[in-house]
């Protein structure tokens, strides 16, 4: 239970915050009175909030990079079905271990899991044209299977953006099957 004494400190922290947004004070004199009467837990928690953000854009721009990268590899080279389809397993590879690395750092890894699962999915579609042509049937069993992945993937980590998309995706092959 918070004391008295406590509530009155969050109150005095809370003001003297909003006089710093507001530069009410000038801002190294709020520093001051914030770490005087958190006694430094407040320096602490923003500098985590800087790298957070941080770990995001890191995220984010490598996310990016590797499904560019990608795309240029799949679309815009003469690179053999083989070496493609190394160069994007291993891109598969590091997004998902580097994203296993954020889940234990407790970061999220979202871009870098969706990432990887486009490449996965791009990878998987271009060795099956490479491999069958443009076989209809084999298309629409790569597909199944990523959608199925998806699933797999959000129920073991309980990621439910995955399981969504793997359901949507199932849903939308079906229609598109049927019709």
């Amino acid at each position: 239970m918070k004391t008295v004494k406590d509530s009155r400190k969050d109150l005095i922290v809370n003001e003297i915050q909003l006089w710093k947004q507001a530069s009410m004070l000038p801002e190294h004199y709020c520093d001051y009175l914030l770490a005087l009467y958190t006694e430094g837990d407040v320096m602490e928690q923003s500098d985590q909030k800087k790298a957070k953000k941080k770990t995001m854009l890191k995220d984010f721009l490598f996310s990016i990079c590797a499904m560019l990268i990608s795309l240029f590899v799949i679309y815009f080279t003469e690179l053999s079905i083989v070496l493609q389809t190394t160069i994007l397993a291993s891109f598969v590879g590091l997004l998902v271990g580097i994203g296993i690395y954020y889940t234990k750092k407790q970061l999220s890894p979202i871009l870098l899991y969706m990432a990887a699962a486009c490449i996965l999915l791009l990878s998987s579609i271009e060795i099956i044209e490479e491999l069958f042509g443009r076989n209809s049937f084999g298309m629409y069993i790569t597909l199944f299977m990523n959608c199925f992945l998806w699933i797999t993937a959000g129920l073991k980590w309980k990621l439910g953006y995955f399981c969504l998309s793997g359901m949507a995706g199932l849903i939308l092959l079906i229609i598109f099957i049927l019709l």
